[in-house]
C-alpha cells in the first residue's frame, strides 16, 4: 500500500493541476495566517491602548478627587463625573477565524445615565454569509477555498481512467479498485490538508502565549481536517456513479456553490421570516418617550433653587439619577422582548445550519476560536449586569444624600469577565455523521461496481 501511495505521489509531482492547487492552497494558508497574525495583533493594540488611555484618565480624575483644589460642589457632582472602563477578553483563536470579532463592540464605559441598550455603540446586526466569508481568514479557506482544490483535484479520481478505457489495466496494475481510491484520496487530501497544518503551526509560533491556546488549535485543525473529509466522501460518491468527468466536475461545482453560497443567505432569509426581530426604530421612538415621560416632573425652576449650591447640585444629580433610572425600567421589557427574539432567531438559525453541513462546521469553527455568537451572548449578559451593579453602587450613595467621597469612587465596582463560553461542537459532530454516512454509500457503491 506504502508502495501504491509513493507511485501515485510521483504522479502528482509531475501533474502541474496538482502542483497548482497545492501552491494556491499553500499561498492562500500563508495569506490567511498572515491577516490573522496582523488581526490578532490589532485586538491586543486596541484593548491595551483603551484600557491604558482609560486608566490614565482614571488616576488623573483621582488625582484631582484627592487634591486641594477638590471641593464639595466638585463631591456632589462626583456620580455624574465619574466613571469605569472595561474592555472583553480577546478571543482566543481570533487569529484562525475572525467571526464576530470584527463585528461585536467589545469596549465601552460605564457611568451615570447610560442604559443597557446604548451601552455599546455601533452595533451590527448579525449577517451569517457575511460572517462566514467577510474576511479572509483560515476559516474562510477552509470553507471556501480548500473543497474548490479537492473538487479540482478529484473530480476525475477515477471517471476519468473508466472514461478513457484505462480502468482495467490501472486496477491490474494497483491491486484493485479499493488500494487505488484509497492511495489516491491520502495523497489528494494531503496536498490541502498540509497548508491547514503549516499555517496552525505559524499562527501558534507568531501569536500570543494564552493558556489553553495550543489545545484550542488543535481542536480547530481537527475540525477542519474533518470539513475536508466531508467534501471528499462526496468527490469518491460522484467519482463511483456512471458519471464522465465533466459530468462529475459540474455537479461538484453545483453542490459546492449551493452549500457555500446558497445555503447562508437562504438561512439567513428563513430565520428572519420566522422569528423577524423587532423593529430598532420602535425600540428607539419608544426609548425616547420614555425619556421625555421620565423628564416632565423635573423643570428648571426646581424648589431647590435658593438652598446652598452643594445641595442643589445634590438634588440635580439624584433628580438625574432618578430619570435614568425611571427610563431604564420602563424600556427593559421592550429590549427583553427584542434580546429574546434575536435568541429564538440564532437558535432557529442554528437548526436550519444543520443542512448546510460547510455551514455548521463554519458556525463550530467560530466557537472553538471563541469568536462565534455563543461565545458572545454570556460576554454581553455580564457587561449589563455589570452597568446595573455599577448603577445600583451611585444608587446607595445618592441615596443618602451625603458626598461622594473618594472611599466611594474606590468602591465601585468593576468588570470580571465569564469564563470562556465552552464550543457545542455539534456543526462538526453533524459533519462527522453526514461524512460517515456519504463515505459509506461510497463503499456500498464501490462493492457493486463494473469497470466499462
Amino acid at each position: 500500500m506504502i508502495s501504491l501511495i509513493l507511485s501515485d505521489l510521483r504522479r502528482l509531482t509531475r501533474e502541474k493541476l496538482s502542483m497548482i492547487a497545492f501552491l494556491a492552497g499553500t499561498l492562500c494558508a500563508l495569506l490567511a495566517a498572515i491577516n490573522g497574525a496582523h488581526w490578532i495583533d490589532r485586538l491586543e493594540t486596541t484593548r491595551a491602548g483603551f484600557l491604558d488611555l482609560n486608566a490614565r484618565s482614571e488616576a488623573e480624575y483621582r488625582a484631582r478627587f484627592a487634591g486641594p483644589q477638590w471641593t464639595d460642589v466638585d463631591s456632589a457632582d462626583a456620580p455624574y463625573t465619574t466613571r469605569r472602563a472595561f474592555a472583553y477578553p480577546i478571543p482566543l483563536l481570533a487569529d484562525f477565524t475572525v467571526g464576530r470579532s470584527h463585528l461585536e463592540p467589545t469596549m465601552a464605559q460605564v457611568r451615570m445615565g447610560y442604559r443597557s441598550d446604548t451601552l455599546f455603540k455601533n452595533y451590527q446586526i448579525d449577517n451569517p454569509e457575511r460572517l462566514q466569508r467577510g474576511v479572509f481568514d483560515l476559516s474562510f479557506v477552509v470553507v471556501v477555498v480548500a473543497p474548490l482544490l479537492l473538487i479540482g483535484l478529484g473530480y476525475g479520481l477515477f471517471s476519468e481512467d473508466r472514461d478513457s478505457g484505462a480502468a482495467r489495466l490501472i486496477l491490474v496494475q494497483s491491486g484493485g479498485i479499493d488500494r487505488l481510491l484509497a492511495a489516491r484520496s491520502f495523497n489528494r487530501l494531503a496536498l490541502v490538508a498540509t497548508p491547514l497544518l503549516i499555517a496552525t503551526i505559524i499562527l501558534l509560533a507568531m501569536g500570543p502565549e494564552w493558556a489553553g491556546r495550543p489545545g484550542a488549535a488543535a481542536l480547530w485543525l481537527i475540525s477542519a481536517w474533518i470539513g475536508l473529509l466531508f467534501w471528499w466522501a462526496i468527490i469518491l460518491l460522484i467519482n463511483l456513479t456512471r458519471f464522465s468527468a465533466e459530468t462529475a466536475a459540474l455537479a461538484l461545482l453545483a453542490i459546492w456553490v449551493v452549500l457555500v453560497f446558497v445555503a447562508p443567505p437562504l438561512v439567513d432569509a428563513i430565520a428572519r421570516s420566522v422569528h423577524p426581530p423587532p423593529s430598532r426604530m420602535d425600540q428607539i421612538i419608544a426609548s425616547r418617550s420614555a425619556e421625555l415621560d421620565a423628564t416632565k416632573k423635573y423643570a428648571n425652576d426646581h424648589p431647590s433653587d435658593g438652598l446652598p449650591e452643594v445641595q442643589r447640585v445634590k438634588d440635580v444629580i439624584a433628580e438625574y439619577h432618578r430619570i435614568s433610572l425611571a427610563h431604564e425600567r420602563s424600556i427593559r421589557p421592550m429590549s427583553e422582548r427584542f434580546d429574546e427574539r434575536l435568541a429564538h432567531q440564532q437558535e432557529f438559525s442554528e437548526r436550519l445550519q444543520l443542512l448546510s453541513p460547510p455551514m455548521a462546521l463554519a458556525a463550530t469553527l467560530a466557537d472553538i476560536s471563541g469568536t462565534g455568537v455563543n461565545s458572545y451572548v454570556p460576554l454581553r449578559r455580564a457587561a449589563k449586569e455589570y452597568l446595573g451593579n455599577y448603577q445600583k453602587a451611585l444608587s446607595r450613595g445618592i441615596a443618602d444624600n451625603r458626598l461622594f467621597t473618594l472611599a466611594d469612587h474606590d468602591a465601585l465596582p468593576s468588570f470580571e469577565a465569564p469564563p470562556r463560553a465552552v464550543p457545542t461542537h455539534l456543526g462538526v459532530l453533524w459533519t462527522a455523521t453526514v461524512t460517515t454516512f456519504f463515505f459509506a454509500a461510497a463503499i456500498f457503491r464501490l462493492r457493486t461496481i463494473e469497470v466499462g
